[in-house]
């Protein structure tokens, strides 16, 4: 049906459809009602992703008024607010691959933790793992309380309120093996604050955007740019992948980076 080859994204019962013209948005949401039993909310994107906290604005288009829902994705559980916080279900992969990376026993620090998931999945996979989640977004940060008492990581997750460099400086200098900088328009600027809360040496999980033809040139070009920043360590590639495509020609793209330090950043 010409209809579902709409794009739509589903978290928890809640579907978002992106923006549409009007006259079809009806009749995508009830179609998706239909034809998707679980779903009992259909909100439409009335506005791009934008400002701080990563949101988008949202309309209701069908089902229940409300933005709040329980969404499950490898074993975790977590409380989502869309009108409040930024969640992506297509990083569903991504969270897992980066969980099953990370090492027993290590300190990690994700520097944009919003509602928890990378956190609290990784928690969960390597039970002797301790993690930072850091986020400036109060809602954010009040959902993850939330999800961390809905796993059972109480202790094992803490969640930080601050912007990211700041809780770098102030608590994390030299403290970890592992951090993450999962908010693409942003890890090339923290990209120093990163390796400042590692110790001598640790991994880092990068992300940015890239726009190209050739999509097999993705990880280079963004190893490229790294490879430019001005950083006090030595850094090479571990892994890099395509995690998804956001546009025409432009990628999301995940780099795993051994960072050794040259001195104290």
């Amino acid at each position: 049906m010409l209809l579902m080859r709409r794009r739509f994204d589903v978290i928890g019962d809640i579907a978002v459809i992106g923006c549409t013209v009007d006259e079809l948005e009806k009749d995508t949401a009830e179609t998706i009602l239909r034809e998707n039993k679980r779903v009992r909310v259909v909100l439409a994107k009335s506005a791009p992703v934008r400002g701080a906290f990563r949101l988008c604005g949202l309309k209701l288009v069908a089902g229940e008024n409300r933005t709040l829902t329980v969404h499950r994705e490898n074993g975790c559980v977590f409380h989502v607010d869309l009108a409040a916080v930024h969640f992506s279900p297509r990083l569903v992969n991504e969270r897992r691959l980066v969980a099953e990376s990370s090492e027993p026993g290590e300190q990690v620090l994700n520097m944009f933790g919003g509602l928890g998931s990378f956190s609290i999945e990784i928690a969960k996979e390597k039970r002797s793992t301790l993690v930072f989640n850091v986020d400036i977004n109060p809602d954010a940060a009040r959902l993850c309380l939330k999800n961390v008492l809905a796993n059972s990581l109480r202790g094992r997750v803490v969640t930080v309120l601050s912007d990211a460099k700041e809780a770098t400086n102030s608590l994390f200098l030299n403290k970890v093996g592992r951090v993450l900088l999962p908010l693409p328009e942003k890890s090339y600027e923290y990209l120093n604050a990163a390796i400042s809360a590692l110790k001598d040496s640790g991994t880092i999980h990068y992300y940015d955007f890239v726009g190209i033809a050739k999509r097999e040139s993705c990880v280079d070009m963004v190893l490229a740019k790294v490879a430019k920043s001005n950083t006090k360590a030595d850094l090479s590639l571990r892994k890099g992948r395509i995690v998804k495509s956001v546009a025409p020609r432009r990628y999301l793209v995940s780099l795993e980076l051994h960072a050794k330090k040259s001195g104290r950043v």
